[in-house]
C-alpha cells in the first residue's frame, strides 16, 4: 500500500502535468472525476467505497492507468481511518480532491 505522502506526491504531479498540458486526461478520466466531484458537492467526505463505485461504473474507454492507480491507493488510505485522519492523510486526500476538481471542471477534449 502506498503511503499518504506517496499519494499526495502523485496527485500533485498529475495536477502539475494536467496544468502544463503534459497529461491530457481522456473522457473516462473526466467522467470518473465528475462522478466523484458531484459526490463531493454534497458536502459528505470522500470514502473508499465511493471511489471504488466510481471506478466500477462502466465506461466506453478505460480511465488512465495512473489516475486509476492513484484513486485505488486513495481508497485504500481512506479505508484506514487512522492513516486518513492524520495530517499526511488529510493532505493527500485534499490533493486528490484538487485533482478531481481540476479534471471535473476541465472542458472535454482539453479545450
Amino acid at each position: 500500500m502506498r503511503t499518504a505522502e506517496d499519494i499526495r506526491a502523485e496527485a500533485a504531479e498529475l495536477i502539475d502535468h494536467h496544468v502544463r498540458g503534459v497529461w491530457k486526461p481522456n473522457d473516462a478520466d473526466r467522467q470518473t472525476a465528475v462522478a466523484l466531484y458531484r459526490f463531493l458537492e454534497t458536502g459528505l467526505p470522500l470514502s473508499g467505497e465511493q471511489i471504488r463505485s466510481a471506478l466500477a461504473h462502466p465506461q466506453p474507454a478505460p480511465a488512465s492507468a495512473g489516475l486509476v492507480a492513484l484513486l485505488r491507493a486513495t481508497a485504500g488510505l481512506l479505508d484506514d481511518a487512522h492513516a486518513a485522519d492524520g495530517p499526511a492523510g488529510r493532505d493527500a486526500v485534499d490533493h486528490v480532491c484538487l485533482l478531481l476538481d481540476a479534471l471535473a471542471l476541465a472542458r472535454p477534449g482539453g479545450r
